[in-house]
C-alpha cells in the first residue's frame, strides 16, 4: 500500500527538471561551501548519494541541518526535500525541486493539520506519502458528496406530475392484421385536439403529410405512431408504428393501454410535457415487479392516481 501511495503523488511530478530551473536550486559548489559536505550531491537540491547506492535527503534551516532519511530512488529523496521545504520555508515553491502540480498544490493544506516536527517525523518514518494520499482521497470523496448534495438540492425544486388521460381495452382487430389502433373519438377530440384537427384537414385536402404522435413507455423508450382520420368509419387511428409496438410488447386482445400526460415542473413552472403509454395486461395486472407501479393516493379532493417510475413517485 505504501508503494501505491507514493505512486499517486510521484506520478504527478515531472521526472526530469530542465536546466532552465537551475535558478531554483543551489549549485553543488555552493552547497559544499555552505555546509562543508564531502558527500557527492545529486542534481536535485537537498539530495545526496550514499556509499550503499541509496539516496539521502536533508534540508538546512537557519544553518541547522535536518536529516530527512534515506530513500531507494533519487526522485523520492527529492520529493521528501520538497515536502519539508513547504513546511519549514512557509510554502515557498521556489525552494522545491519539482514544479507544483494539481496534486502537490494540495500539500500545504495537508501540512496545515500538523506541526513542523510531525511533518519531519512522517517523512523520516516513511508514512508521509501514505498520509498525504489518504488526505487527497478523503477530500476528493468529500468533494464528490458535496457536489452530489448540491445537485440533489437543485433537483428538489423539480417534480414530474402525471395525469391519466384515458384507457383503451384492446379488441381483436386492434392486435390483428389490420395493423391499427382505433382511438375512441371522444378521447381523440378531447386529448389530441390539435392533432385530430390536423388529421382531418389532411384527409379533407388529400394531403400526404403525416401527423405523428410520440410517446414514452415505462422504460423511457420513444415510440412514434402515425395518427390519421378514417372518414369511412369516422374514427381516429394509429397506423404506422402500431404493429411494431404490438409485437414487441406481445399485446393480446383484452389487454388495456393507458395513455397519460406528464408535466415536468421546475420552480413552479412547467418546463416540459410529454405523453406516456403503458400496458395493463391480464397476465401482469397483479405483478409487483413492473417498473411502473400503479397506486392510489387520497387527497382532500378525493382520490388521484400516481405511479412509481425508476423508484420515484410521479403524481
Amino acid at each position: 500500500m505504501m508503494g501505491e501511495a507514493v505512486d499517486i503523488i510521484s506520478d504527478s511530478v515531472i521526472e526530469d527538471v530542465s536546466d532552465s530551473n537551475c535558478s531554483t536550486r543551489l549549485s553543488l559548489a555552493t552547497e559544499h561551501e555552505m555546509h562543508g559536505s564531502n558527500i557527492c550531491s545529486s542534481k536535485f537540491r537537498g539530495v545526496v548519494t550514499l556509499p550503499n547506492g541509496r539516496w539521502g535527503s536533508q534540508i538546512y534551516v537557519k544553518y541547522q541541518r535536518n536529516w530527512l532519511g534515506t530513500f531507494n530512488s533519487e526522485k523520492e529523496a527529492a520529493m521528501a526535500y520538497d515536502s519539508a521545504a513547504l513546511k519549514l520555508r512557509t510554502e515557498e515553491y521556489g525552494h522545491c525541486n519539482f514544479p507544483v502540480t494539481d496534486v502537490t498544490v494540495k500539500e500545504p493544506n495537508f501540512q496545515s493539520y500538523y506541526s513542523s516536527e510531525d511533518v519531519l517525523n512522517m517523512i523520516r518514518n516513511g508514512s508521509y506519502q501514505l498520509n498525504f494520499a489518504n488526505f487527497i482521497s478523503f477530500h476528493q470523496q468529500n468533494s464528490t458528496e458535496t457536489e452530489l448534495l448540491a445537485h440533489n438540492r437543485s433537483q428538489s425544486n423539480r417534480k414530474v406530475t402525471s395525469t391519466q388521460l384515458f384507457e383503451k381495452q384492446l379488441t381483436p382487430s386492434d392486435v390483428g392484421k389490420l395493423n391499427r389502433l382505433v382511438i375512441p373519438k371522444r378521447f381523440a377530440v378531447e386529448f389530441f385536439t390539435d392533432m385530430s384537427a390536423g388529421a382531418e384537414e389532411n384527409f379533407a385536402v388529400n394531403m400526404a403529410d403525416d401527423v405523428v404522435l410520440t410517446f414514452l413507455d415505462k422504460s423511457m423508450k420513444l415510440w412514434k405512431f402515425r395518427y390519421c382520420y378514417w372518414k369511412s368509419s369516422e374514427s381516429y387511428v394509429f397506423t404506422r408504428g402500431w404493429n411494431r409496438f404490438v409485437k414487441e410488447k406481445q399485446l393480446k386482445a383484452s389487454d388495456t393501454i393507458v395513455f397519460s400526460l406528464c408535466e415536468c415542473w421546475e420552480n413552479g413552472t412547467v418546463s416540459e410535457t410529454y405523453y406516456m403509454i403503458d400496458i395493463l395486461s391480464l397476465s401482469s395486472e397483479n405483478s409487483s415487479s413492473s417498473l411502473l407501479e400503479l397506486s392510489n393516493e387520497s387527497n382532500e379532493a378525493g382520490e388521484r392516481k400516481s405511479f412509481r417510475l425508476f423508484g420515484t413517485e410521479i403524481f
